[in-house]
């Protein structure tokens, strides 16, 4: 299996509802296509974790690269796993800092989220805090 993180730039005309529908389409196309994985949105910038097939993750990826809801996308870890990290969750999201931390959190806590991950996460979290990730 495949597992990509990647950070892109989101289009400013984004609005809550927006993200909304665009995670609802992306939760039903990964059960489909048996994807696995989290966004996070700080404000400003997406985060994803994508997991699944190699093929199916690299399909995917293809049509996030053109999708015009955001660009800039960079990936910032690829590597083959034999056990996903977000196995219950087509695409886990939430439009709260808070719920993403308890989230990770669980997951970590009992060891489903490989430590590196769950610091980029992190990481990417307090950058849409106030006061930064000071």
């Amino acid at each position: 299996m495949l597992s990509v993180i990647y950070v892109s730039v989101a289009d400013p005309r984004l609005t809550p509802p927006d993200i909304a529908a665009m995670v609802e389409r992306a939760q039903a196309n990964n059960a489909r296509d048996g994807l696995t994985g989290a966004l996070i949105y700080n404000g400003q910038n997406f985060m994803q974790l994508l997991e699944g097939p190699v093929a199916r993750v690299e399909a995917c990826l293809a049509r996030i690269r053109g999708d015009l809801r955001h660009n800039g996308m960079i990936e910032i870890r690829r590597r083959l796993v034999e056990e996903r990290d977000f196995a219950e969750f087509s695409m886990l999201y939430s439009p709260l800092f808070r719920d993403h931390d308890a989230d990770l959190s669980r997951l970590a806590a009992r060891g489903a989220l490989d430590p590196q991950d769950a610091q980029l996460m992190a990481n990417f979290l307090a950058l849409g805090r106030p006061g930064g990730a000071g």
